[in-house]
C-alpha cells in the first residue's frame, strides 16, 4: 500500500547523498548506487537521479568559485587556491578534461573549483561533468549488477 512512499523517498534520500558527495563534503554515493541497485530498483530512475544530483554538486563547487569572494575563498581553500592558480591556463585549455575528470574522489572536487576560477563556459562544465558523473555510474551499475 505505502510502496510508492518506499521508492520516492528512497531517490530523494539518493539525490541528497548524490548531491552532497559531488561538493566538498566527502562522501560515497557509488556505495549507495550499489545499494540501490542490489534493491531492485529501477536502474535506469537510479542512474538519472545519481547523474544530476552528482552534476548539480559539481555545478555548485564551481559556481562557489566562478561568483565567490576571493576573501572567502582564500579563507577556507587557501591551499586549493594556490594550487589551482598554477593551472589557471590549464583549465582554460584543456576545460573540457577537467569537467569530466570531476567525478574522480579528492581531485574532482579541486577539479571544479578550478573551473569556476578559470571562469570556463558554463555551458561546456554542464555537458563534460554530467558525461563523466553519467560515465561513472554507468560503470558502478555495471559492476553492481555483475557482484
Amino acid at each position: 500500500m505505502f510502496e510508492f512512499l518506499y521508492s520516492d523517498i528512497s531517490y530523494i534520500g539518493l539525490f541528497i547523498v548524490s548531491f552532497l558527495s559531488s561538493t566538498l563534503l566527502p562522501m560515497a554515493s557509488e556505495a549507495f548506487v550499489i545499494a540501490f541497485v542490489k534493491l531492485d530498483f529501477n536502474i535506469y530512475c537510479v542512474l538519472f537521479v545519481a547523474t544530476l544530483a552528482n552534476t548539480l554538486g559539481s555545478l555548485s563547487t564551481y559556481a562557489l568559485a566562478y561568483f565567490g569572494k576571493s576573501q572567502i575563498l582564500e579563507k577556507y581553500f587557501k591551499n586549493s587556491i594556490e594550487k589551482l592558480d598554477k593551472f589557471n591556463a590549464n583549465f582554460k585549455k584543456f576545460g573540457f578534461l577537467y569537467a569530466f575528470f570531476t567525478f574522480l574522489p579528492v581531485v574532482g572536487d579541486i577539479f571544479s573549483l578550478g573551473l569556476g576560477f578559470a571562469k570556463y563556459s558554463f555551458l561546456k562544465s554542464c555537458v563534460f561533468i554530467a558525461l563523466g558523473k553519467l560515465t561513472r555510474y554507468i560503470f558502478v551499475i555495471f559492476i553492481a549488477n555483475s557482484i
